[in-house]
């Protein structure tokens, strides 16, 4: 004996609150399998496109700030909810099996989903946030990066002496971000605070005293000066750190040699050694947020 279910109505505010949260899930429950088709394509389309933009244009997605995404995604959400729910208010009653109808729903949303994951690892230019003040002046905690370089496929960056590069360090998951300072086959040490490359001081000058935040320390900002003529800024206490003092070592073939940029706080190749270069993932391109506008748009 075949089971018989009772037709249904498609009712408009879980449609709306299915497509608000799950999209397309909503689509799917009104009945509008076109617009589920449409919905899958266009976000997909739109976050690469978005993605681009931001690269192209910094600071694209965070021109309003992190407030301003947010409260972007909401108001999408809401209109993705609310067009769900009038095309259900307007949809015929729907027939059988309640929980077989339940995965055909759910199933648009988990490609969704698989595909974002799937971008966010494979695509050529995902995003980091600086987690810390080692590459202050340069980067600051929250400043956000994008790169070139997908996360799950580390040891393919076309990485030159001067770049900041996304690197794993050993023992760890979390990804972290420092400058290369020197290549493979190149010596490194310290002397008194000065970085010495091939056995020559790099060059640098100094820009004045910087007060740190919420700390009675002053650093001084030099301008430094690396054997290729890459450029870039470095905060420094002083000639008596902890790291300061280190003697010559050569950087193995196929490694590179990292070091933040506030050197008196950054665990980097002095503490590590060299990095492998199968654990350089990516190279920094722009900085597309920070509080500091001026810093955006910029190479690191």
């Amino acid at each position: 004996m075949t089971e018989t279910y009772a037709p249904r109505p498609r009712r408009w505010w879980i449609a709306l609150l299915l497509n608000a949260a799950f999209p397309p899930v909503g689509y799917a429950y009104a009945g509008a399998w076109k617009m589920v088709g449409v919905t899958v394509v266009g976000l997909m389309a739109g976050a690469v496109a978005l993605n681009e933009w931001t690269l192209a244009s910094p600071p694209g997605v965070y021109r309003y700030g992190l407030q301003g995404l947010i409260a972007g995604a909401a108001i999408a959400a809401g209109m993705f909810g609310l067009h769900a729910a009038w095309l259900a208010w307007r949809a015929p009653p729907k027939a059988g099996r309640p929980s077989k109808l339940a995965l055909f729903y759910v199933a648009p949303w988990v490609v969704l989903v698989i595909a974002n994951m799937l971008y966010g690892s494979y695509g050529p230019h995902p995003t980091y946030s600086m987690a810390s003040a080692a590459m202050e002046p340069t980067l600051k905690a929250g400043d956000i990066v994008m790169v070139e370089g997908a996360r799950a496929d580390c040891g393919r960056a076309d990485v030159k002496v001067g770049d900041v590069v996304v690197f794993r360090r050993p023992n760890t998951a979390a990804p972290y971000m420092h400058r290369v300072v020197a290549g493979p086959g190149q010596t490194v040490e310290m002397r008194d605070g000065l970085l010495v490359i091939d056995g020559k001081a790099v060059a640098r000058r100094a820009l004045g005293s910087v007060e740190l935040p919420n700390t009675p320390l002053r650093v001084t900002e030099f301008e430094e000066t690396l054997p290729n003529g890459a450029r870039h800024r470095i905060y420094d206490l002083g000639p008596t750190g902890d790291l300061d003092q280190m003697a010559a070592t050569t950087v193995p073939a196929g490694s590179w040699y990292l070091m933040g940029d506030n050197r008196d706080n950054a665990a980097d190749s002095r503490v590590d050694g060299p990095a492998p270069g199968r654990d350089i993932c990516a190279v920094a391109l722009k900085t597309v947020y920070a509080k500091d506008q001026s810093r955006v748009g910029r190479r690191p």
